[in-house]
């Protein structure tokens, strides 16, 4: 026993063996393409875009869709509709600028505009194209595809004494006055430059007697009001208010739905107006101050149905 104490007393007094530390190993893919693992540094093996690779390459998945509206909210749905377009050029102003190339121009700012600002965004027309005016709501309604939060918004310019100025905005519903069925006329004559097959079926009237006491028509008249408090702040013109009559591209819409008249393209100063980027700009943006004050004010559309 006593042989094996000196052995003892020196394992005793040996310092402890050091503990096994893992070595970390991990993995840094950068544009130089190396490995480090456990120390070393070596090549990484030959992407698949190599000419040299061969290695069968994996399939790329695709791009998700592109998201515009809120993701936090449902999707605040806003259908934009400029006026006339190919052989229906609308009205032609004193030194010769087109109320369809006007109306494009407006849509296609307004809608920059409102995906800036977080809107789900549908142009009716994005080109210089003659759309039927049954067609144009009947698009707007697929593009909402039930969901409650949407607007349907026609822009123009309007005609009428060399004098006559101002802005105006419109529902769908009977006309008043001998103005409001003149403008209604005005504009739905572009119906007799459509092809037979593209014209709408439905009886206006039908159609209007049905929409007279449902709650779209009190919304769209809600929103008529907003976009005349906005735009009274941009346009030098008169606020020549909210109105009514049976314009034939309104028809159908089933939601909030109006007719802006931006102003009288036959006045050669507000046609002047319209043909400058400046003030269309301020016009724009008017506009989506008006569409972001109706989805504010209605907070039915956050969770109603239609």
């Amino acid at each position: 026993m006593t042989m094996f104490l000196p052995l003892l007393l020196s394992a005793l007094a040996a310092p402890p063996a050091s503990p096994v530390v893992p070595v970390p190993v991990f993995v840094s893919v950068n544009a130089c393409a190396c490995v480090c693992v456990c120390g070393r540094t070596e090549a990484a093996p030959e992407h698949a875009d190599s000419p040299n690779a061969s290695a069968a390459r994996l399939p790329i998945a695709p791009s998700p869709p592109r998201r515009v509206g809120r993701s936090s909210a449902p999707a605040s749905i806003v259908i934009l509709d400029a006026g006339h377009g190919g052989r229906d050029s609308g009205m032609r102003g004193p030194s010769g600028v087109l109320e369809k190339d006007i109306t494009l121009m407006l849509v296609q700012g307004l809608q920059d505009e409102l995906e800036q600002r977080g809107y789900e965004v549908h142009l009716t027309r994005d080109t210089d194209t003659l759309i039927a005016l049954a067609d144009r709501p009947r698009r707007a309604n697929e593009w909402k595809r039930g969901r409650p939060r949407a607007i349907f918004m026609s822009i123009h310019t309007n005609s009428g004494a060399s004098q006559a100025t101002g802005f105006e905005t419109y529902f769908l519903s009977d006309a008043r006055t001998a103005d409001e069925r003149r403008v209604a006329e005005l504009e739905n004559a572009a119906a007799d430059l459509e092809d037979r097959s593209t014209k709408s079926a439905p009886a206006v009237d039908w159609i209007l007697e049905s929409l007279r006491n449902d709650y779209y028509v009190r919304a769209s008249n809600d929103l008529a009001e907003l976009v005349q408090r906005r735009l009274g702040k941009v346009h030098p013109g008169p606020d020549r208010g909210v109105k009514q009559a049976g314009f034939r591209v309104l028809v159908g819409a089933i939601m909030p739905a109006v007719l802006v008249e931006t102003a009288y393209m036959s006045n050669p100063k507000e046609e002047r107006l319209m043909a400058d980027d400046d003030f269309r700009q301020r016009m724009v943006k008017a506009l989506a101050d008006a569409i972001g004050d109706f989805f504010q004010r209605h907070a039915w559309a956050a969770g109603g149905d239609d």
